[in-house]
């Protein structure tokens, strides 16, 4: 393959006719027509991109920070405003010019114009120079959003998510009208420009984008959610990440003879169940040493309301509180960013592949294959029911591993992680070279 010619810009950047990179639109429909904001795959140093065509030939520049993309998109999109820019039709657009010369056949497009009006006046109740645009749309729903915050109707957390999900929504739809997003254009933008293979995460967006859609539809701005014909991705063993009983016992000895003051928040999450910001922001002071109970302030959940719910989670696993003894005084000083480097760090050093949230997603699994009390598993974790159990956690482990789980000790983690033992992983379809493989019946008795 012939490369591209490339020539220097002004700014530094690389001007190239075609690019081999793999890369995907943010945009969906294009914000601005004949300008895409692009994202490259894999991890090189520019990833963000901005396409153009002009005098039939098409044109990207490439950047290392999404700040500098969106500038350089921004002057694009202006210089196109005040004439100083002319794109090339593409080939879609006369293949679709064509299309709808055909459709209309002998009738002005000035009729077909007229009778659509007419047609959204009677059937959404607006005219189309009066729809929202995403962005606008996006704009009224987070500062709904951000009032209800206020008030305590919404937690911290979900209102990060909000703002990050919504706000990534409206830089990719933005100019587009709201009606006019369909359902196959978000799947396409969450699963290729977004690259969500996982499908909790998934799910997870799609959620985000069809409740603002919903609220929308209640106030008669839209007919439709395009959401509601989007499937969810997650299934019972499908995208479940967990942690083999033997790397979990590598983890907790290598933390308990180079890292101790990252034993307590890793027994919170690994053997208590709590997610990594509930972990981070536990004090001491709330853990009940003597009734052997842990208080869960609503603030300090990502589930609790700023009304004054709060929970008390007793029934833990014994092997917690042997480990969580083991926390030194600086473990209740760490920061949340301080915790999340020491985590990540631990993995590499313990030479334990991190899935991402795999220890809450193992406690899950074993805790529910060793005890077959659902009510209890989905208590400790803070569910409002035994869904989640059934649909992503039950039959990833059986209850032989559930065991050997929570006999890891600080006496038997280091004869536990030099075991042989043979265990396969729920939702993976690769092999890495920390992963076991074979069949549960193969588990050694301890």
């Amino acid at each position: 393959m012939k490369p591209a010619n490339k020539r220097p810009t002004p700014s530094g950047q690389q001007v190239t006719n075609s690019t081999a990179t793999t890369t995907a639109s943010l945009s969906g429909a294009d914000s601005v027509r004949g300008i895409t904001k692009l994202l490259a795959a894999g991890t090189r140093l520019k990833r963000f991109g901005v396409r153009w065509r002009v005098a039939g030939k098409r044109k990207s520049e490439w950047y290392a920070a999404e700040k500098d993309r969106d500038k350089r998109y921004a002057a694009l999109a202006a210089e196109l405003a005040r004439g100083a820019l002319h794109l090339s039709i593409s080939r879609q657009e006369i293949a679709e010019y064509r299309a709808i010369k055909s459709a209309f056949g002998a009738v002005a497009w000035r009729d077909v114009w007229n009778g659509y009006v007419a047609y959204l006046a009677h059937v959404v109740g607006q005219a189309p120079g009066f729809s929202l645009t995403v962005a606008q749309a996006c704009e009224q729903y987070l500062k709904d959003q951000e009032e209800r915050f206020a008030i305590g109707k919404l937690s911290s957390d979900t209102m990060r998510h909000k703002r990050t999900k919504i706000g990534r929504f409206s830089d990719a739809f933005g100019a587009n009208q709201l009606s006019a997003v369909t359902s196959g254009e978000i799947a396409e933008w969450l699963e290729e420009a977004l690259g969500l293979r996982n499908g909790m995460t998934f799910d997870s967006w799609r959620k985000h984008i069809a409740a603002m859609y919903s609220f929308f539809v209640r106030l008669k701005k839209v007919r439709d959610n395009p959401c509601s014909e989007i499937q969810t991705r997650a299934n019972a063993i499908e995208y479940v990440n967990i942690l083999t009983v033997r790397d979990t016992a590598r983890l907790f000895s290598y933390a308990l003879a180079h890292e101790r003051v990252a034993i307590g928040r890793l027994a919170l999450e690994a053997f208590a169940g709590m997610r990594f910001g509930s972990a981070a922001r536990l004090d001491k002071e709330d853990i009940n040493f003597t009734d052997k109970g842990i208080l869960r302030p609503a603030f300090k959940l990502k589930t609790g309301k700023i009304d004054g719910r709060r929970h008390y989670i007793d029934g833990l696993p014994e092997n917690f509180w042997e480990w969580i003894a083991q926390a030194t005084p600086d473990t209740w000083t760490l920061t949340g960013s301080e915790w999340m480097h020491i985590k990540s760090d631990l993995f590499e050093a313990a030479g334990v592949r991190n899935p991402g949230n795999c220890l809450r997603h193992s406690f899950a699994t074993y805790h529910l294959a060793a005890y077959k009390n659902p009510g209890l598993t989905a208590t400790i974790l803070c569910h409002s029911d035994q869904q989640r159990l059934w649909s992503n956690y039950k039959g990833n482990a059986s209850s032989a591993f559930g065991a050997q789980y929570f006999s890891i000790t600080p006496r038997s983690a280091a004869e536990i992680a030099e075991k042989d033992v043979v265990q396969p992983l729920p939702g993976r379809r690769d092999t890495s070279p920390t992963r076991d493989t074979g069949s549960p019946k193969d588990a050694p008795g301890l």
